[in-house]
Parts: C-alpha cells; sequence; structure tokens
C-alpha cells in the first residue's frame, strides 16, 4: 500500500500540467459513468488507483469492470470498457491486437521497454530457451504460467513448438504460479515461470530472465486501450490516458 500511495504522489506529480491543459477546470458531468478495465494482475493496480483518484475528482463516476485479457480486449472492442491499462506490446498481446485492434485507441506507453519472458532461479544453470532443448529435466520439464488464454501463455506455448522442446505448460493464474515460485525458492529447487517486470518477483528472489535467441520474446511496453467515443465522452480524462507514464522502478 505504501509503494502505491508513493507512485500515486509521484503520478500526480508529474502529471500536474498535463491534467491542467486537458480538464480546462470546467469538471465533468457528475453523471457520466467511466469504465475502465482491470486485468487480475497487480502492475495495473498503482496505474488504477491513480486514475480512479483523478476520475472522481473531476467529477465521474469511476465502475472498475473485471476480467481476464480475453475478456477485456472483447470489452474494449465492444464498448463495454472504456479505458483498460494492460495492452502489453509488441510481443504479449499482439495476437490480440490484430484480432480487436480497428475497434479502439492506444494510449500512452505507460512502462516502456519491460523486459519479460521465461525465468529460472539464479542457481539454475541453464542461461537460454535454447539450452533447454535434451536438457528439459533441470527445470523438471515443467513451465508455470498463468491463465490459458493470456498473451504470455499463447507466445509460451509458440516458443515450446519453435524449439522443439519437451516441457508441459503448467496454466493457472498469478497467485498460483508464484506459489509454486516461493516454493521453490525456499526449498532450493528448479523451476521455471513467466516473469516480467513491472512485479515484485524482482525485488523478493534472485531470478533471471532466460535469453531467447529466436527473437518470441521483445522489450514490451505496457499501453492504455481507448474506447471508440471516449474523446467525446471525457476529453479530459482521454487527455491523461494519452499523457499518463510511470517509471518502471
Amino acid at each position: 500500500m505504501k509503494r502505491i500511495i508513493l507512485l500515486m504522489v509521484i503520478a500526480f506529480c508529474g502529471l500536474g500540467l498535463v491534467l491542467l491543459a486537458g480538464c480546462g477546470g470546467d469538471g465533468a458531468d457528475k453523471a457520466t459513468v467511466v469504465k475502465i478495465g482491470k486485468a487480475p494482475y497487480d502492475y495495473e493496480d498503482p496505474v488504477l488507483a491513480v486514475t480512479r483518484q483523478i476520475a472522481v475528482e473531476q467529477g465521474y463516476e469511476v465502475e472498475v469492470v473485471e476480467g481476464d485479457i480475453g475478456f477485456m480486449f472483447l470489452s474494449l472492442a465492444q464498448g463495454d470498457t472504456d479505458i483498460w491499462p494492460g495492452i502489453w506490446l509488441p510481443s504479449i498481446h499482439g495476437t490480440y491486437l490484430s484480432r480487436y485492434g480497428d475497434s479502439f485507441e492506444l494510449g500512452s506507453a505507460i512502462f516502456e521497454n519491460a523486459p519479460l519472458g521465461w525465468a529460472v532461479p539464479q542457481y539454475v544453470e541453464v542461461d537460454s530457451i535454447a539450452d533447454l532443448k535434451g536438457n528439459e529435466d533441470v527445470v523438471n520439464g515443467k513451465l508455470y504460467g498463468l491463465e490459458p488464454g493470456c498473451g504470455m501463455m499463447l507466445v509460451s506455448q509458440e516458443i515450446i513448438d519453435g524449439y522443439g522442446l519437451d516441457l508441459e505448460l503448467i496454466g493457472g493464474s498469478l497467485p498460483s504460479m508464484m506459489a509454486e515460485v516461493d516454493y521453490a525458492f525456499k526449498q532450493h529447487q528448479p523451476i521455471a515461470f513467466l516473469a516480467w517486470r513491472p512485479h515484485t518477483m524482482f525485488r523478493n528472489y534472485k531470478i533471471k530472465i532466460l535469453d531467447d535467441p529466436e527473437g518470441y520474446w521483445a522489450y514490451d511496453s505496457e499501453y492504455w486501450g481507448i474506447g471508440e467515443g471516449f474523446a467525446e465522452k471525457a476529453p479530459d480524462l482521454y487527455n491523461f490516458c494519452k499523457n499518463f507514464k510511470m517509471n518502471i522502478e
């Protein structure tokens, strides 16, 4: 909570001029409801907290629409969600963008050039995805991941097929994956799992992201998704979503 509050203060200070320029001082129609998307990943929490506070101060009512990644893209494309701070490009959500990209607008890059991919503890003696070929037992033949429909899981299956790896991709949720990670570190056992910044796993554990010589992973940036008509519905918050940035640290 203290970390979120600190991020909010930093964001407020850095965006003050942008908001003043975009809001014009007239305030918003108090009857206007802004629907903000929320996927089940904690990197969206500080962004959502800042945005909700600003929207309320401008006189809007805020409704948080929750769902998995596939639902969020569909909801944004169909107009059931106004804005969503959770689109990772170019690699993680590239498939979703090709399917729904014509139905919404991208806003600012909130976090830029975030490292992501497959990770292992630093005590595991493997440095590249290619090194796992024929050596899958070094991570017990398993890769722990998230919900089956999320972008990182789709890319991970492409990687398993592309490298010809004999790995079991285990779906679940962020809490279930992190529970496996925590247990493995405490027992000093090998494990392979999905990792990305920003996330507290990089602070809590000594991990390394495996090199990807075939280039399936890229340094992604996290973007706002903005629904059609939002610029007219809430021009001040639209301006906010076109300019909002945070430091990944």
